[in-house]
């Protein structure tokens, strides 16, 4: 069977897909960026969260030198507006409706809270989910999570073999 994939990319792969000085190496840059560019060639669907946006605009805003964050923050907009306009590098998902929110911070309290996963991460496990359950519901469909963060990476909907956590 041929297996289809879909990678939903948590802000630590953003950051380093970006270099974001104190949040970046190169050995775990150059990594990332020959899986992505296979996920791409092969056809993979990449998703990127809106609040991981936010995680790694928030990052950005915080690098001491002014032209390199003027620099990362003129890159994620180019990437982030392509992205609206052309699907590509990455599909965004859009933030929650105010419906399916109730449900994310009900899941959030009685069950994220407690693993010590915050509210972004958890958007972006019920979105990894939700992806599975509905999109990508098929048996020759995977879907994961892209991560540097173990406990995160456990919490994906299939499991990745050969998983990059850095």
């Amino acid at each position: 069977m041929n297996l289809s994939r879909v990678y939903v990319i948590d802000t630590s792969y953003l950051l380093e897909l970006f270099a974001v000085p104190g949040h970046s190496t190169k050995e775990a840059r150059d990594k990332i960026k020959i899986r992505i560019a296979a996920a791409a060639q092969s056809g993979a669907r990449l998703y990127v969260t809106v609040p991981s946006i936010y995680e790694l605009a928030n990052h950005i805003s915080h690098v001491s030198d002014g032209k390199v964050r003027r620099s990362l923050a003129k890159k994620v907009k180019k990437d982030v507006l392509s992205s609206l306009d052309e699907g590509a590098p990455w599909t965004i998902i859009p933030a929650q409706q105010l419906d399916t929110f109730r449900n994310l911070i009900v899941s959030f309290v009685d069950n994220h809270v407690i693993q010590g996963i915050d509210l972004s991460d958890s958007t972006l496990i019920d979105e990894a989910r939700r992806l599975k359950d509905t999109t990508y519901r098929g048996p020759g469909w995977r879907v994961h999570i892209w991560t540097k963060d173990k406990n995160l990476k456990a919490l994906e909907p299939d499991n990745e073999p050969r998983a990059y956590l850095g």
